[in-house]
């Protein structure tokens, strides 16, 4: 037999292995990138929030990863959730068809997973789970796809958790490309010999100072001003987005050639 077939000892494996269990940098996702092909470019992302890597089977998901981690009510991103107790959770389920979701071969039925699932917190300080199905819309138009869609809306119904499908008409490139570009600034190692957290408030105070100047002016004054490594402005500049102690329009291209006052939300 394939060691690429499901079976009951792969399952033991890895349920031993703690996989689907722990939250934030504790938590080991169903699935890892490299143990089977995706139907897209496969990520493997370390997460800022969470302090670990993550595993990402497609662009989509990639995308809506980096959506999740930017939005500040998100504080835990848990990837490829298993739906473990799918049998046991599901009351009504006479009419799902779970007999498409087994190895052709064991004959052992597939741990079925959710692509993300969230920790948020609300403007009250509660803390709750929502889950999240990355789908193409291409996706939808096969049958077994609505027939897995329904397995997991039972479930997380049955659960009492938010759930929901989200395709790549919400997952906007602009908008996960201009978090990609800040959020490198918040890795660890990557400011090389700048002080990040104090220059950003010299940054901020000069940006203020100058707002009906181009941006691109404004930062190359302020590396020559302190004395800094070209570019270095611009690395401030994309922190404090990140940190959210600047706002921009991030669905449009950013500009560096706008004046300060029409870039700054």
């Amino acid at each position: 037999m394939g060691t690429n077939h499901w079976s009951k000892e792969k399952l033991e494996r890895y349920k031993k292995e703690g996989r689907g269990k722990g939250v934030g940098a504790e938590y080991k996702p169903w699935q890892n990138t490299y143990e089977f092909s995706s139907k897209g470019r496969a990520t493997r992302l370390y997460g800022v929030k969470t302090g670990r890597i993550h595993q990402l089977h497609s662009d989509n998901q990639y995308r809506a990863f980096l959506l999740f981690e930017f939005n500040s009510m998100v504080i835990d991103i848990r990837e490829s959730f298993p739906l473990l107790d799918v049998q046991e959770v599901i009351d009504d389920k006479e009419d799902l068809r779970f007999d498409k979701f087994t190895d052709k071969v064991t004959k052992e039925p597939y741990v079925l997973t959710t692509n993300f699932l969230l920790t948020v917190k609300d403007n009250d300080g509660e803390e709750m789970d929502i889950a999240r199905t990355i789908k193409n819309t291409t996706e939808l138009k096969r049958k077994i796809t609505f027939e897995k869609l329904e397995i997991e809306r039972r479930y997380w119904q049955q659960k009492g958790i938010d759930w929901k499908v989200i395709t790549e008409k919400q997952l906007p490139r602009q908008l996960a490309k201009n978090i990609e570009w800040v959020r490198e600034t918040l890795l660890e190692g990557r400011e090389g010999n700048l002080d990040k957290n104090e220059l950003s408030i010299i940054m901020l105070r000069f940006l203020l100072d100058n707002d009906e100047l181009p941006l691109k002016e404004v930062l190359k004054t302020f590396d020559k001003t302190e004395g800094l490594q070209k570019g270095s402005g611009l690395f401030l500049f994309r922190y404090l987005i990140a940190i959210k102690e600047i706002g921009v329009d991030m669905t449009k291209p950013i500009d560096l050639s706008s004046r300060v006052t029409d870039l700054l939300l």
